[in-house]
């Protein structure tokens, strides 16, 4: 009988994972809008699935991807807190513009 941590490397491997993980992160995105948080973990999830998908070994082979569940997951966390944090500060951003913009049409300017 395998172990939980081989079940799971052989589960976190595998692109079919990832992209069943995006489709759940991408429903909970419709039904609730206003968390941040699950849209960048749906294209994380994404991001993974492509690096974990096989390449035809007459291709380049390129390492980027850890062969342990560990470092696939310390790099799903990454790429998910670093599009998390993105779209925080373009949130931001867009409200400030449509603050501004509310301010100077009830200015009358």
């Amino acid at each position: 009988m395998e172990s939980l941590s081989q079940s799971l490397s052989i589960w976190l491997q595998t692109s079919v994972f990832w992209i069943a993980i995006a489709v759940l992160f991408l429903g909970l995105e419709l039904v609730n809008r206003r968390m941040v948080l699950f849209l960048p973990v749906s294209i994380a999830s994404l991001a993974v699935a492509a690096l974990v998908q096989p390449i035809p070994a007459n291709w380049p082979q390129f390492d980027v991807m850890p062969q342990s569940w560990p470092g696939i997951l310390a790099i799903w966390a990454l790429i998910s807190l670093l599009g998390s944090t993105f779209c925080t500060m373009y949130r931001r951003r867009q409200s400030s513009k449509r603050a501004r913009r509310r301010k100077l049409t009830r200015a009358g300017v």
